[in-house]
């Protein structure tokens, strides 16, 4: 079993040199019941989920990767990485002892493809997270949650690879009258929750981003507070989380707007950006994904979101077909999941010291066992359930296990396309609050005051665990 030590969100983020490559987030809801289904993390991505078209691109063209992590890297990928680690030694504001910090290691490849490999604007680049995502962490979710539920942005539903789906409305930014600094605070807690809860490294890396341009006209642009929130999302998509955007389609496009808009996305990223008119959104969007994965609004079955009803965020068993969740659908893993597995490792070789052990404890596809075959030993594929939870191990797997009591579910089937609605969910088992000290688990608070949506603090620690020598913990784990 996995043992590591812990510490409260907050104090992750005390020390920019160490803080992590993923989390940041205070959480006090408990997450949608599918938010990571068994279906999810034993996705076994194909070639065309790995890289963009099936095949890595050539020596000194664009990057197409889409798969960053747990997966063996090419020579010229190594190359770049190792030469970015050199130039990181003359930095000593951003790079600390001239090493990479740790907020940016698992991203470094991901931050030279964005780059073109370009060294020097990577490091530009790191400059970028530190300055709006590290100093903006810890972001709490109750100082977000009203901002949440007014339907700006949000998740809902994935597509057959798995990829979660975020939606836009554009037009909500200025309706609502947000300012800069807030909406772009929103927004960055909407996207640190996909990396932590929602993706799972060498598996699903990517999201769909739907932009509903409903009500968008001249005017907006004229706003120069619309200009800031757009271009501060733009920065945190473009950079902080580069590499994740896997196709993004723009709906309700005015015609005055087209040639604009167009004009302003890059001529390298005009492939993975389809305007589609209004008569297309359904079967656009269901060549994509299954029917119930999807609002009315954009083709679906599921219920059009409404203000107020956002967060949490809403997702749905058999993403991948009618049957790919088991029958019964199979309960989330989220509670069983801890910071550690959603970062997974980057097989940067100039860090092999930090990841051998670490990798050895990844639910690894099939895929990257066979490629790291003779190059780490005992590297074996996670195919199925149990397997996974035996590479988890401990108590929370155990009592994952529990949950399922007696339900014998069939297993997963592989992604069976349908354009009818989605198949009737049957009940699943529910785990209990108390199954793991992070995620939407609550401590036991006798001061209300000190813990209004935030459950361990240092006036209300948390009890020791086997293992640490102090007693912090709340969402995130380091």
């Amino acid at each position: 079993m996995r043992k590591s030590a812990r510490a409260q969100t907050v104090q992750l983020f005390a020390e920019t040199q160490t803080a992590p490559a993923i989390g940041g987030l205070v959480l006090s809801l408990s997450l949608n019941e599918f938010t990571l289904p068994p279906e999810v993390v034993l996705f076994e991505p194909a070639p065309e989920d790995i890289h963009r078209g099936g095949t890595p691109a050539p020596q000194g063209k664009t990057g197409n990767r889409l798969i960053f992590l747990n997966v063996p890297l090419l020579d010229f990928e190594q190359k770049a990485l190792d030469k970015l680690h050199e130039a990181l030694k003359n930095e000593k504001a951003l790079a600390p002892g001239g090493t990479m910090p740790g907020y940016v290691r698992l991203h470094a490849l991901r931050l030279l493809q964005q780059a073109k490999w370009k060294v020097e604007k990577a490091i530009n680049t790191i400059a970028t997270h530190l300055e709006m995502r590290v100093q903006k962490m810890p972001v709490r979710e109750d100082a977000v949650l009203n901002d949440l539920q007014t339907a700006i942005m949000y998740w809902h539903g994935r597509d057959r690879s798995c990829r979660p789906i975020l939606v836009w409305r554009m037009e909500k930014v200025y309706a609502l009258g947000l300012d800069a600094d807030r909406a772009t605070r929103m927004i960055l807690f909407i996207l640190e929750y996909a990396v932590r809860y929602l993706l799972v490294p060498g598996r699903v890396e990517n999201w769909v981003l739907l932009v509903d341009l409903t009500g968008c006209g001249l005017s907006m642009a004229a706003s120069s507070t619309f200009r800031s929130i757009t271009r501060n999302v733009t920065k945190l998509l473009e950079e902080v989380y580069c590499g994740r955007n896997f196709t993004t389609k723009i709906f309700h496009m005015p015609s005055l707007l087209r040639a604009i808009v167009n004009s302003l996305i890059p001529e390298d990223k005009k492939s993975k950006v389809e305007f589609v008119a209004d008569a297309d959104i359904p079967s656009t969007m269901r060549k994509m994904c299954e029917p119930h994965q999807l609002e009315v609004q954009y083709g679906g079955t599921a219920p059009n979101v409404k203000p107020g009803e956002v967060y949490p965020f809403r997702f749905s068993p058999h993403c991948r077909g009618p049957h790919s969740g088991g029958k019964p659908p199979l309960p989330s893993l989220h509670k069983v999941t801890d910071r550690l597995f959603h970062e997974g490792v980057s097989l940067d070789s100039h860090d092999k010291d930090l990841w051998s052990y670490s990798l050895q404890q990844q639910p690894l596809t099939s895929r990257t066992s066979k490629a790291m075959a003779g190059v780490e030993d005992s590297l074996e594929a996670t195919t199925t359930l149990e397997g996974w939870l035996k590479k988890l191990g401990g108590p929370e797997a155990d009592a994952y296990r529990e949950a399922l009591g007696e339900q014998e579910p069939t297993p997963a089937e592989d992604a069976v396309p349908v354009s009818s609605a989605s198949a009737t969910q049957s009940p699943v088992p529910t785990l209990p609050d108390d199954l793991f000290n992070q995620d939407g688990v609550k401590a036991a608070v006798e001061d209300e005051d000190v813990n209004k949506g935030l459950f361990i603090s240092e006036k209300n620690p948390a009890p020791l665990m086997e293992g640490e020598s102090a007693a912090v913990c709340c969402v995130c784990t380091a």
